[in-house]
Formats: structure tokens, sequence, C-alpha cells
């Protein structure tokens, strides 16, 4: 069985249609000769004008604020009208990258809405009536989402999509082997688990499962024990340490090395892992560069070319999705040609070079790159700023690539020309040493500066880094808070109860320091109230009377209900559809005196899915 990738793959049926690409071409005419723009920054702009365009595009349909993958140059009554789960990562970043915090929050909402409660996302959806395109669960595109989360997290310092990566990656985590690594996922083709353990996937994989642990404290003993697993199965079972650079993955049906070579699994690995530790990663990019046979095949192969790209006999250097260097005929599984295999540019592929290129420190090579990649860069109409995803259009031995602009190639072009590395969700110094590793220094001087029933205020000293402190992590028993100052209300406590607190400084690469000295503070005994503001609700518990009080919960975006579920002095759980009372949902609790304690929470409904609160505590007072 042969490795299937998981980024922006066209569906067998939208394969097949590339067949008739030359047949359209020859009626609608030649496409007008793109040309180069003057640098990587001023081409990142246009391709961020191409990417709001396709935002646009699914503006009032089923999927309204995802980004449409394929931008359908074939005419307006021919749309593929598809959005890919992984190019919905790749653009989300791509407009964090470029201070579009609106655009990429629309990416994410809409991803959020159609999470299916496992945790999983299909490959892709027809975004025009919310159908599947491509029924399989892909484990790739799933943790790209979680890496676009922490991507969101580590620039914005905001948590609002934290468990929907969390889910993204508890549902990967069943496809665990005992190889140490995470197989594919599920097909819905064969009605079976995938049969393979890419290594693309397990790249990807290892960065956000450490980050996840870092900040997740529930999450860290499972995630970190699941990414030591990842990391022996890339260093001691698909990377080729002779050859110096990766396999395409693991046969798990077969128990046998996947032979196949994909290029971009030697930059990717680079990105995520770093230019050296167990392995000398970085040996994988002079793989790629050197590799030279004439023609390239799988014992030989060849990745990087040189060929003509406009009618002018114009000529574009970058490199090719895989070995194949040889001009033959190709079929898809039912034996119907689907064009040839031979030479290509791989667009998508050779900015993941201009990145890795960029992370040794070798601007120089890195922006030659992204110069190549602009001759094919649209300057007109609907095509203003675009990327094609292949320059040839030719059958690689997986799929047959699309020469449409489209969203992978369109904004990994942004995120190398940005110098942004989405396996770390920050951006690169390009000073050639690497991915950071170097943890924060613990804060100190912990101290506690006020408190309430039912809060805890905090300051302390700043941490010190080689790169620079993004924020804090607050712990208190089995809780936690994330900060980006010094100083910090953790709310929601219980009255006279003590608390105690320690600190820990994070990086933008995810290093976590040690923490710092503890404090322990013992919260008021009487409290009239407490208030919790997230981003979807402000809630809270008020004293009516000395034996009742009010629960009421006012979300950010209006609800069609909302539940309350609590507990009095640890009794009988009690449930009730709370009464809207203006913008607010209000629920009266009566029967309390002095020191009962209130335990509650809610299930709310927002923009369709439904979410379930943390619990939260209220002692009634005198």
């Amino acid at each position: 069985m042969k490795l299937l990738l998981t980024r922006t793959l066209l569906s067998r049926t939208a394969a097949a249609l590339l067949g008739g690409a030359v047949a359209l071409t020859a009626v609608l005419g030649p496409l007008p000769a793109p040309r180069a723009y003057a640098d990587p920054a001023s081409a990142a702009n246009q391709a961020l004008v191409w990417l709001k365009t396709q935002q646009d595009a699914t503006a009032g349909l089923a999927f309204d604020g995802l980004v449409d993958s394929f931008e359908d140059y074939w005419g307006p009554n021919n749309p593929k009208q598809i959005v890919y789960t992984y190019d919905q990562a790749v653009a989300a970043i791509a407009f964090i990258t470029k201070g579009e915090r609106a655009r990429a929050e629309k990416v994410l909402n809409k991803m959020r809405d159609i999470q299916d409660p496992s945790g999983y996302w299909l490959n892709s959806y027809w975004y025009n009536n919310g159908a599947g395109e491509e029924i399989r669960r892909h484990v790739g595109p799933v943790v790209w989402m979680a890496m676009a989360v922490m991507a969101y997290e580590k620039q914005y310092n905001d948590t609002r999509y934290r468990s929907m990566a969390v889910k993204a990656l508890d549902w990967s985590l069943q496809y665990k082997k005992p190889h140490g690594g995470i197989s594919g996922g599920w097909s819905g083709w064969t009605n079976a688990d995938e049969p393979w353990t890419s290594t693309e996937h397990n790249i990807d994989l290892y960065p956000t499962l450490r980050y996840f642990a870092s900040v997740e404290p529930a999450k860290a003993s499972a995630y970190n024990s699941a990414a030591d697993g990842v990391k022996r199965f890339l260093d001691n079972t698909v990377w080729n340490d002779s050859l110096k650079r990766w396999n395409g993955g693991w046969k798990d049906n077969t128990s046998l090395i996947d032979p196949n070579v994909p290029m971009d699994v030697n930059p990717w690995g680079v990105l995520a892992l770093g230019l050296s530790g167990t392995r000398n990663y970085q040996a994988s990019l002079a793989y790629v560069e050197n590799a030279n046979g004439s023609p390239g095949t799988l014992a030989n192969p060849k990745y990087k070319q040189t060929l003509t790209y406009n009618d002018q006999g114009g000529l574009m250097t970058a490199y090719d999705f895989d070995w194949t260097d040889e001009v033959k005929p190709a079929y898809d599984d039912n034996g119907n040609p689907i064009g040839s295999t031979g030479p290509d540019i791989w667009l998508e592929g050779s900015a993941f070079m201009s990145a890795a290129y960029y992370l040794q420190g070798n601007q120089a090579k890195a922006d030659s790159i992204l110069n190549e990649l602009a001759k094919k860069q649209g300057t007109s109409g609907p095509s203003t700023g675009g990327l094609p995803y292949s320059l040839k259009g030719t059958h690689n031995s997986y799929w047959t690539m699309a020469q449409q602009n489209c969203v992978s190639s369109t904004g990994w072009f942004i995120l190398a020309a940005q110098r942004f590395n989405p396996f770390q969700g920050q951006y690169m110094t390009g000073s050639g040493g690497g991915s950071d590793t170097a943890a924060p220094t613990a804060p100190s001087g912990l101290v506690s500066t006020g408190k309430t029933s039912s809060s805890v205020s905090l300051q302390w000293n700043a941490s010190t880094d080689n790169v620079g402190v993004t924020g804090y992590t607050v712990g208190y028993g089995s809780g936690s808070l994330n900060v980006s100052g010094t100083t910090a209300t953790v709310s929601g406590l219980a009255a006279g109860t003590a608390y105690t607190f320690t600190v820990k400084a994070r990086d933008a690469a995810g290093n976590v320091s040690a923490a710092s000295p503890a404090v322990t503070v013992t919260t008021n005994a009487g409290g009239g109230g407490s208030v919790i503001t997230t981003p979807d609700y402000t809630a809270g518990v008020t004293k009516t009377s000395a034996t009742q009080a009010k629960i009421a919960f006012t979300p950010t975006v209006n609800a069609l209900y909302v539940d309350v579920h609590y507990t009095v002095n640890g009794g009988g759980q009690q449930n009730f559809r709370m009464t809207k009372n203006g913008a607010a949902w209000e629920q009266l609790v009566n029967g309390l005196s002095a020191g009962s304690v209130l335990k509650y929470w809610f299930t709310y409904e927002k923009s369709g899915p439904q979410y379930d609160s943390p619990q939260y505590t209220y002692t009634h007072t005198h």
C-alpha cells in the first residue's frame, strides 16, 4: 500500500478533472504571463490579497469564513468549492503572520464549529453545502489545526481555541503503534484504519504535543509520553542515517519501511526538530539539494529542477515533490490515463525549503527560492498574488498535481517570506542557531497582592530568556492560568480555602522554566458573590437574601439555550434550563444558609455547537 500524504490532496474526481486542463486552456486561451515582484516582502503582501479573496469566496455559504482551496480559473460556472482542512490551518497561520487576526479567527471559529465531537475533521469539505468531499480522517490535517491554535496562542496569548486543539490531539493518539509512531487515521474509502505511519504527520505531532504538554498540566504526562514515542519513531525507524535523510514512513501492514522519499519530510523535519539533535537533521537539506539523478529514479533521485515557466522561455529553478525525473505515462487506480510523470516544480514544497534554509541561517538561499517562486505569482484580476500548486501538473507517483493557484502554495509562500516556523508557532531568527531549546529562568519574588473569598491576586519578578519570554503559567492544585505579564488574578476559588501557587515562564519555542518558589494563600471566609469572565461569557453568583442566591450567565454571542448544573454542600446534582432576562440567563437557588457551598457549571449553545464550562464555586454568606 503506497503512502498517502495528508496535505491538500486532490480527490479522485478532482484529479481526473485535471486531465482536461489542457483542452480548457485551448478554449479559454493562454493565461497572462506572470512576472516576479521586486522582493519577497512585496510578493507576500500580494499573496495576502489573494488569500483574502479566497476567504471572501465562501461568504454566505455553508462554510462561511473558511478559505477556498483553489482559484477557480476554469470559469465561474465550474467551481470546485473545496476547502481542505490542512489548507485552513495554513491560511489561519498565514493570516496571523500578516496581522490579520480577525480573518484568522474566522477560520478558527468555523473549524471549531464543524469539529466532530470526537476531535477529528475530514480531510476536506464542499463549502457550498457543508458535505464532506474527501471522506478520510487523517491525522496530519487534524494535527495541523492544533498547530494553528498553537500559533494563535503564542502570538496573541489567547487560549479560546485550546479545547479544540486538545480534542484534536486526543483523537490522534488513538492511532499510536508499538513502534511509537502515530499511524495515518481512518479511510472512508476502505472503511478501515490506514495501514501506514507517515514520517510527515509524525513530524507534525512532535512539537505540537510538546507545546500542549507544556501549557496543559492535565495532559502533560500523556502528551509527553506520546511525544517521546514519536521522537523514537522518527529518529530510529524512519531516519536513514547512512543517507542523512528521512524515509517516507512505515507500512504497518507489512512491517516494512516505505522506500519512497517525498521531498517535504526533509525541510519539515528541520523546521520541527531543529538543525541537529539525536540526528543531523539539517543534512537532509543537502541531500535534497545535491540529489542529481539523470534521469531521477527512486534509487538515484533528483529534486532540484530548472524548467521553463512561461511562453517566452523564462527559466525557473526550484524543487520537485519526489524523485521521479523520467517522463512516463501515468494512470489512475482504474487504469485511466492522467497525464505523465516527469520533472516538475512543486511550489508549496519549494517554500518549505526556503523556510528551512532561513532557519539554517542561509538567508540568501531562502530569498533566492522565494524570488524564483514569485515568477509564477499572479499579477492581475482574481489571480493577483496567487501561486500554483505545481508548474507542469505532472503525476508525482501519488496524484496528479494541480496547476491552479491554491492556498497551500500561496499560504506557505507567506510563511516563508514572513520567516515564520509553523511547527514552533514562532518567528525565526535566521541566526543559524536552529530551534530555541533554552528555557527561561524561573520567576522569582512571587507574592500575593490581595485576596477575596473567591480570588487571589499575585505578582512576581520577570524571567529572562535567550530569545524572549512570551508569557507565564500560574499553577494552583489541578488548575492553571496563562497570562502575558507579571501579575495575575486567579478567580473562581472556594472561600476559606488554602491554595498553593507557583509560576512558570514560557518562551516562543514552547520551552518552560522551572517553577518559582511557592506561595500559599488562604481565601477570605466570607463572600457576597463572584464573577467569572471568559471569551465566551461572563458568569457568577450574587446573594439575593439570607437563603437565596442568583446564578447568572451572559454569553458574548447570543445563545439559543443555557443549562446550569449545581450541587449544594455536595448533595445531588440539580439541572435547569436557565431563564433569559435581557442579555443574561438566570437561575435562583433557594434553601441556602451561611456557609453553604454551591458548585455550579454550564452547558451552553454557541453558533450551533454545544459547550461545557469548567466548574465554579460560590460560598453563601450571612
